[in-house]
């Protein structure tokens, strides 16, 4: 059987603005249609590079982890991190609940024109 030239997806997780596991989704393709953000953008969240996109955090499951539906709104990005063995900046809750904000009346004006 040839093997395929394509990467198996990855899982990626969506921690929302107060750093609570919100969701899993089966890709990155998939986490950009649910969240409405780029492609690239989630990625450099996935790998570090960036603290967070939009409203939410990422990080690609890792292997070693093992994920049950009660870790769904009670996991927090901070032990998950701790988990995996990663050191991660975060925004502070305040700033999130800022940028939130910002984007809900940013929507509202592009309905409303």
């Amino acid at each position: 059987m040839r093997r395929s030239k394509f990467r198996r997806p990855c899982k990626v997780l969506i921690f929302n603005g107060a750093r609570v596991l919100v969701a899993v989704v089966r890709s990155l393709h998939c986490a950009a249609e649910l969240t409405h953000e780029n492609k690239s953008a989630i990625h450099n969240c996935c790998t570090g590079k960036s603290v967070r996109s939009g409203i939410y955090y990422y990080r690609q499951l890792h292997p070693d982890i093992l994920l049950e539906m009660d870790d769904l709104d009670n996991l927090t990005l901070k032990e998950y991190d701790d988990l995996c063995g990663i050191k991660r900046k975060y925004i502070s809750t305040r700033k999130m609940a800022h940028i939130r904000q910002r984007a809900a009346a940013k929507r509202k004006l592009a309905v409303n024109d």
